[in-house]
């Protein structure tokens, strides 16, 4: 498995760019925060609910891959390939009492993200295990030190299932930023 890593700032404007590092410490990867529509923002400012911001992933030289868009926090998630210009309803389950999972149909294969108890996330394609992405521990002596980065980590069977398990991940189960 190939793996990636990417490290997330204390705070993330909509104009930080967040670089996923390979093996080689070479950027494969780029993260963005995006803003949901100007309706959708109005919601989410006045109830409070959903997913505050979606993301999108780009290549290492910026050319975009996936992008995640809501018509309102919370309501009707869409993922869009961008290589294929192909957009896809990402459903949603409930897994536990308040877990939920995703799952979506793209390019002919069925894929489930969801997270478990550790908190680390599980991409599955056609019921096949590619991706799994986790935050690092910190030690109990720097758990309330707030200039430390939170470490994020992707093992991936493909460059592809590493971006796109990224921002799923990043988009509904990372909340630190």
């Amino acid at each position: 498995m190939e793996q990636f890593t990417y490290q997330v700032p204390e705070k993330v404007h909509i104009t930080t760019i967040i670089p996923i590092l390979n093996e080689k410490e070479e950027v494969a990867f780029e993260m963005r925060k995006q803003q949901h529509k100007f309706l959708a923002r109005i919601v989410h400012n006045s109830l409070r609910s959903g997913i505050p911001y979606s993301y999108k992933i780009a290549n290492g030289y910026g050319k975009p891959l996936y992008t995640i868009d809501c018509a309102f926090p919370g309501i009707k998630y869409k993922l869009t390939d961008n290589s294929s210009s192909q957009t896809v309803s990402i459903a949603s389950q409930r897994v536990q009492l308040i877990e939920k999972a995703y799952q979506f149909r793209l390019d002919s294969h069925d894929y489930f993200f969801e997270k478990d108890y550790t908190g680390a996330g599980y991409l599955k394609c056609d019921n096949d295990l590619v991706a799994t992405v986790s935050m690092s521990l910190k030690s109990n002596s720097s758990l309330f030190k707030k200039s430390e980065l939170d470490t994020i980590l992707i093992k991936s069977t493909t460059q592809k299932f590493a971006g796109l398990s990224a921002v799923l991940y990043h988009t509904f189960y990372y909340y630190g930023a």
